[in-house]
């Protein structure tokens, strides 16, 4: 994804260009918070808890023509948690064109990687036997990217203190422990962002958006329909401008995703004919899996950014 995300720099910076410097005049401190480029060191804090839990039910031969029910049901519960370090870079630009005042596109493209702890449970019982449990937990590698692109257009408010812009959003999640990309999902959605000039100098930043995830990586979950995946956005920030084009930038953005699989149930063909087993004494019939999984993100930023 990082060419995709240095395309989508270079094509806002080309807009920045392409409207000449007519539309860069002084302007408004919360339109100029739009038109910088910046870079930021991130700490990122997630805890993602996950469960699943499969079932296999059908019938027991005992011998003599008798037969009798079974289930075998395994169930896992995991939880990552902790903190790790990063960086973001950021590009964004609000211009005039076609008659338009104030349009909006932005870039952003974030990375984490380290290291954050890993707990795991596994729970197996089945009809007729003891329950077996097995645990472990220590420090996993833990890397993200994100990409995101903006495009809106703002409305300036209150003597022009005050910029609401609404927008449309879209982009690329990645997670993985030995790579950046072992599960990844495109997302779409909107928001609306708010700036406001405390002081010439000191401009305060909020954000809230939605977005749906277009594609599940799921892996072996035996065809199970995922619901509806929602992505919710929230950030406070604030943009300190210590010279004209040199502006110092800090704040946090916190997120919540929550996935869950529809129950799947698959039925199988049976192993036995009559009386006589041919590939054993049981006869499969239903496989049921259900799982879920939520995150709850937070990462905290601070940099520099150029405005131009």
């Amino acid at each position: 994804m990082r060419p995709l995300s240095g395309q989508i720099f270079l094509a806002i910076l080309g807009i920045s260009f392409l409207t000449g410097s007519s539309a860069f005049a002084e302007t408004a401190p919360v339109v100029a918070v739009n038109r910088e480029i910046g870079l930021s060191i991130t700490g990122s804090f997630q805890d993602a808890l996950s469960s699943t839990t499969t079932s296999m039910s059908g019938t027991e031969y005992m011998g003599g023509g008798r037969t009798r029910p079974y289930e075998d049901v395994w169930s896992s519960k995991s939880q990552r948690i902790g903190w790790t370090p990063g960086f973001r870079a950021d590009s964004s630009v609000m211009f005039n064109a076609f008659g338009i005042s104030n349009l909006y596109a932005s870039a952003q493209f974030g990375l984490q990687d380290g290291q954050r702890n890993n707990k795991y449970r596994f729970v197996s019982r089945g009809t007729g036997s003891s329950p077996y449990t097995f645990r472990f937990g220590g420090n996993d590698n833990a890397k993200a990217t994100s990409t995101r692109g903006e495009i809106g257009k703002g409305f300036l408010l209150l003597s022009q203190s005050l910029l609401l812009t609404p927008f449309a959003q879209g982009g690329y999640l990645s997670t993985g422990y030995d790579s950046f990309d072992d599960l990844g999902n495109f997302f779409v959605g909107a928001g609306f962002k708010a700036d406001y000039a405390l002081t010439s100098r000191l401009v305060l930043r909020g954000r809230f958006g939605w977005a749906a995830v277009l594609s599940d990586d799921k892996g072996y979950t035996y065809s199970q329909s995922s619901s509806t995946h929602s992505l919710w956005q929230g950030g406070l920030g604030a943009d300190y401008r210590m010279t004209r084009h040199l502006h110092l930038t800090a704040g946090g953005d916190y997120s919540y995703s929550h996935i869950r699989h529809a129950d799947a149930s698959n039925t199988y063909y049976s192993n036995s004919f009559g009386n006589v087993s041919i590939f054993g004494t049981e006869s499969f019939s239903h496989l049921r899996a259900h799982s879920s999984s939520l995150s709850n993100d937070l990462t905290l930023h601070a940099g520099l950014a150029y405005q131009f």
